[in-house]
């Protein structure tokens, strides 16, 4: 395990960073395949964005098993990236996790993350991947916003028709851009989950934990519970299946946090960051369709290597 931070002065140079660190971590890089195991992705970069394409399979430069989406960084033209830009990147082995943060124009991150379910007898490689963007959106357009659905108890999720998709299966059932998907087996043959819905074959997003989440921070103490990110499927009978748990991420609420500071709980120090950027007042973020450039107070934290 390992965490690796420093700055960068664009995405080709990110993308060599991040291949070169994982590399020395045990990772296969061959054609321009970073691969582990079962595990297989591709980083492609541009001037304007760092693509992720993951994959069951390797022939030569080429995936195999693709996932039909791809998950990206962007830098869009309505908040357009200056660099150069931090990031940070929290490598975990058993199960394999990779997470890249980037801190951007003062108080801006978007994130790019990718490992593998140790969830049992889902079937297909439990690969999953997400990221702020899903690979289609367009960044040019005027509306690319953070939506985040406003209403309480048991809706919360982003909405992302033009926008962020902020990863982490952070997600509602509206919206065309969502971007994490997993591959598994059940519901059907194995294959890449990209849908979102009620469906079977479905993932369902956030919206199981709205209710805890909407309830953060303590109204007594202030204080702040990490909840995991279960990753849900729907099944016949209206059915729910949990085919991953993130082992070293978790969902949480930012306010009265320092962010500068890690959460320490025992023997374990969590890294606290926004999903995009951080707006102490419309807490809740801003839905279809007005959104906006913050992600409210809805933040993930992430495990610090000891």
């Amino acid at each position: 395990m390992a965490t690796v931070s420093g700055q960068v002065a664009s995405f080709a140079a990110l993308k060599a960073t991040i291949e070169a660190t994982l590399a020395a971590r045990g990772w296969t890089l061959a054609d321009g395949i970073l691969s582990r195991g079962t595990a297989f992705v591709q980083l492609t970069a541009s001037a304007e964005a760092l693509v992720l394409a993951a994959g069951t399979g390797q022939a030569g430069a080429a995936l195999t098993g693709a996932c039909p989406q791809t998950v990206k960084l962007l830098s869009f033209a309505n908040a357009s990236i200056q660099w150069p830009v931090v990031y940070v990147l929290h490598v975990f082995d058993a199960p394999d996790e990779v997470y890249c943060v980037l801190r951007y124009n003062v108080d801006r991150h978007q994130h790019l993350n990718w490992g593998r379910s140790s969830m049992p007898q889902i079937d297909g490689t439990g690969l999953w991947c997400s990221g702020s963007f899903r690979g289609d959106v367009d960044g040019s357009g005027a509306n690319v916003r953070v939506f985040i659905d406003t209403g309480t108890g048991s809706q919360l999720g982003t909405t992302p028709y033009d926008g962020p998709g902020l990863g982490y299966f952070f997600a509602g059932l509206a919206g065309t851009y969502s971007s994490s998907f997993i591959h598994c087996g059940l519901e059907g043959a194995p294959a890449w989950r990209t849908t979102y819905g009620g469906a079977p074959g479905d993932l369902l997003g956030v919206s199981h934990k709205a209710g805890l989440l909407h309830a953060l921070p303590s109204q007594f103490n202030q204080a702040t519970v990490l909840l995991p990110i279960d990753v849900l499927l729907a099944r016949q009978a209206q059915g729910q299946t949990i085919v991953a748990t993130l082992a070293h991420a978790r969902w949480c609420r930012l306010d009265f946090l320092d962010l500068s500071q890690p959460l320490v709980y025992g023997t374990e120090r969590w890294i606290p960051y926004p999903l995009h950027a951080v707006h102490p007042v419309q807490r809740n973020g801003a839905g279809w369709p007005v959104g906006a450039q913050h992600s409210g107070t809805f933040g993930v934290a992430l495990r610090e290597p000891s």
